[in-house]
């Protein structure tokens, strides 16, 4: 009799602390970038849970320091944007899009874990630093030359300088 009771608490224990534990699961983000003039505008739509903070950087491609930075949240239906104007425009520059886990609030830090080990291998843009996994996305965003229109683009897992930087855009 004591044996069954054993066994069953040593049951549920495993079910509750198996039900407590985050599961590993995809996560994304994309983003539509659009600029005009010297206005950088990123909106986009994520997996990630609200009030998951994302980092949006705007950096030199050559030293890869940051120009501009901005830090916002995912709103409740998943979505998040983020606007700023550069000041160096008639430079080619990299944006950077940043879920990074050892950065966020408590709460959020406990779904994906403090080093990020509850998200998913193969999830788009997935970033290994040892022990530390982040989520980073990318884009090139084109200098403003005379004539430009400016750009609609979308973030993508990986950076690429196109092949033709000199058509302005689009």
């Amino acid at each position: 009799m004591i044996h069954n009771r054993v066994l069953v608490l040593l049951g549920l224990l495993t079910l509750i602390l198996s039900g407590c534990a985050a599961s590993k699961k995809d996560r994304e983000i994309a983003g539509d970038v659009k600029t005009v003039g010297n206005t950088v505008s990123v909106n986009g739509i994520s997996t990630l849970e609200e009030g998951s903070e994302i980092k949006v950087e705007l950096r030199d491609i050559e030293t890869d320091s940051v120009l501009e930075e901005t830090i916002v949240k995912v709103n409740g239906d998943h979505t998040y944007g983020a606007n700023f104007s550069r000041d160096k425009r008639e430079e080619d520059q990299k944006l950077v899009v940043t879920f990074n886990p050892e950065e966020q609030p408590a709460d959020i830090q406990q779904i994906y874990g403090r080093k990020g080990e509850n998200i998913r291998d193969g999830s788009p843009g997935l970033v290994k630093d040892g022990e530390f996994n982040r989520i980073q996305m990318f884009d090139f965003i084109y200098k403003v030359v005379k004539g430009s229109v400016g750009q609609r683009t979308i973030l993508l897992d990986s950076f690429h300088i196109p092949s033709d930087i000199n058509s302005g855009g689009e």
